[in-house]
């Protein structure tokens, strides 16, 4: 009798919401966004249309952030988006184009309206912790699974990546309904202006974790495959396994203990890195830790951006997601392209990260300070978007 009892404490509202957002990041993280799929399809060109798709994702997240909430929200609009995402991965994967970054480039805003279109959703939900936890954990355990498509016959595969454009649409279709059931678009976040000290928050915290994370991360990655090359996906399972763990435990006590904790597991696996990776419980054990601070990196992120979004507005979720991808994906053009030499390659580039990492902490704890303080507050606070009884709507709290 106990389990059961557990399993009531999630409601089933949260579940769903969680599930729109993961079938909208498996297309994204499988597929447009330098996924295995990706690769499959379109070999050489796989890279470039990755970083067109990511580039034009995350300006769509700033640009469409400063649309009005009955835009962003409308439900027709939200819907065809997904139908539309649907139709031009089809497309881009069965017909030749003499330049596919078009279509990227058209996904990557489409998709980034359509994430947008599910904070309210996320605003509205009464237990955040472990919905961003499921989603991100759904999310990632069907990344893993698209990786073993490369067993699968070309034709297959590209059967495979089509279909996966119907997960965007299937969360469309959710995220409409409940704008719909529930009236969100009338119900707005708070409408204070940004503070510059806020964004400077949020771009030293996306620099500090996502860079210096994703710096490390594309160069252990890549060197624990040449040793175990038969796991392959391993890292998205680790990666799911752990962020469902941390939102467990941020739910019964504060997310807010998250970030310093983020920076501390980056900041170990960047130290063990820097010292050695010749035997193999080196690698193993720096993957790990770079994992979990990634994984608290994120999970902070996100409910940081939502508290933020409760007290100013929304703008600073599409801010905040569009920084990070910049900021996680940077590394990885820098090194690709040669810009700055791999961290284990270079001992200037190593300390380079680690440092970055400890050095802007302090402005993180200076500038996140009003954050800290919100949930000592919070209770006194207006909570404009706390969901209604809404009779009759097909709206369940």
């Amino acid at each position: 009798m106990i389990l059961p009892q557990k399993i009531k404490l999630v409601p089933q509202d949260s579940v769903l919401n969680a599930l729109a957002l993961a079938f909208i990041f498996t297309w994204i993280l499988s597929y447009p966004m330098h996924g295995p799929l990706l690769e499959e399809i379109f070999g050489p060109q796989a890279y470039i249309l990755g970083h067109f798709f990511t580039f034009s994702h995350g300006l769509g997240m700033i640009i469409f952030s400063f649309l009005p909430p009955v835009v962003l929200n409308d439900k027709r609009l939200v819907v065809s988006s997904g139908a539309v995402i649907f139709i031009l991965t089809c497309i881009w994967t069965f017909i030749p184009l003499n330049n596919p970054n078009v279509i990227s480039v058209i996904l990557g805003l489409i998709s980034a309206y359509l994430v947008l279109s599910w904070i309210p959703v996320f605003l509205n939900e009464k237990s955040p912790v472990i919905t961003i936890g499921l989603a991100m954990t759904t999310a990632n355990v069907l990344l893993g699974l698209t990786c073993f498509t490369h067993f699968l016959s070309y034709p297959f595969v590209k059967i495979a990546a089509s279909l996966t454009g119907l997960a965007p649409l299937l969360g469309a279709l959710y995220i409409g309904n409940r704008h719909f059931a529930c009236n969100l678009t009338k119900k707005e976040a708070g409408n204070k202006k940004i503070k510059t000290s806020t964004i400077v928050s949020i771009i030293a915290f996306s620099l500090a974790a996502y860079f210096s994370g994703g710096f490390w991360f594309r160069a252990i990655v890549p060197l624990f495959y040449s040793q175990w090359p038969a796991v392959i996906g391993i890292d998205s399972f680790l990666y799911a396994a752990i962020y469902l763990a941390l939102a467990v435990y941020a739910r019964k006590f504060s997310y807010l203990w998250l970030g310093p904790v983020a920076l501390s597991l980056l900041g170990l696996g960047l130290t063990i890195a820097i010292i050695s990776l010749d035997r193999p419980v080196e690698i193993i054990i720096t993957l790990l830790l770079i994992i979990a601070g990634l994984c608290a990196t994120d999970l902070y992120y996100w409910l940081t951006l939502r508290d933020l979004s409760k007290i100013l507005n929304t703008r600073v979720f599409g801010l905040g997601l569009g920084l990070s991808l910049f900021f996680i994906t940077a590394p990885g053009i820098a090194l690709d392209t040669q810009l700055l030499p791999g961290p284990l390659l270079s001992p200037a580039t190593a300390v380079l990260g680690a440092c970055l990492l400890f050095m802007i902490n302090p402005l993180i704890i200076w500038y996140l300070r009003p954050l800290h303080q919100y949930e000592q507050v919070k209770a006194d606070l207006p909570n404009n978007l706390d969901e209604k009884t809404c009779n009759d709507t097909g709206c369940r709290n």
